[in-house]
């Protein structure tokens, strides 16, 4: 098992864009690292769905995913088509500890252009939960992170504690 450190918010790393990958098959050893850290911050935390190579301090264009509509990485993604219709999500980031909460508007429909493993060109249409976690995802390996995102109206920041009083919501109602 190779569980890695999460960068904290303030990391240089975490702000940089990051690299594309010129040959995927040469990131076993990074994909295998993210879903290590991944799995270990989910029996920990109790939450996690996806992370980003940056959160583990290595600036390349790699994600990786667990949910139940797709699990497995996602080499150089790109966000190649969206809907015009958005919704406001409560956020978080193991960059933050997942201590707070902030409410930021992402769109309803992604499509994401990605490579596997195999260096194979994929496309990943999503809606809702999905669409949401990979966008937080595809911000972190350009350097932005969803607190940039912010969107403030009223109650747009609250502790975990207190969302999770809030029955744990993701995408508010507009």
């Amino acid at each position: 098992m190779a569980v890695k450190e999460i960068m904290l918010a303030g990391n240089p790393v975490l702000r940089k864009k990051t690299d594309e990958i010129e040959n995927p098959a040469m990131e076993k050893k990074l994909i295998c690292d993210l879903k290590d850290t991944l799995e270990d911050f989910r029996r920990r935390a109790g939450l996690g769905r996806g992370i980003a190579a940056p959160q583990i301090g290595i600036a390349k264009r790699v994600l990786y995913i667990i949910t139940n509509e797709f699990s497995g990485e996602l080499i150089n993604p790109k966000i190649i088509k969206h809907s015009k219709e958005t919704s406001v999500w409560w956020d978080s980031c193991f960059s933050y500890k997942v201590a707070v909460f902030a409410k930021v508007r992402r769109w309803n429909e992604i499509e994401v252009e990605y490579f596997d493993l195999k260096g194979e060109r994929k496309i990943l249409k999503t809606d809702r939960d999905l669409s949401e976690l990979l966008q937080h995802e595809i911000d972190h390996l350009d350097g932005i992170l969803f607190i940039d995102r912010k969107v403030e109206d009223g109650e747009w920041l609250v502790m975990r504690e207190e969302w999770e009083k809030k029955g744990r919501p993701g995408r508010e109602i507009e």
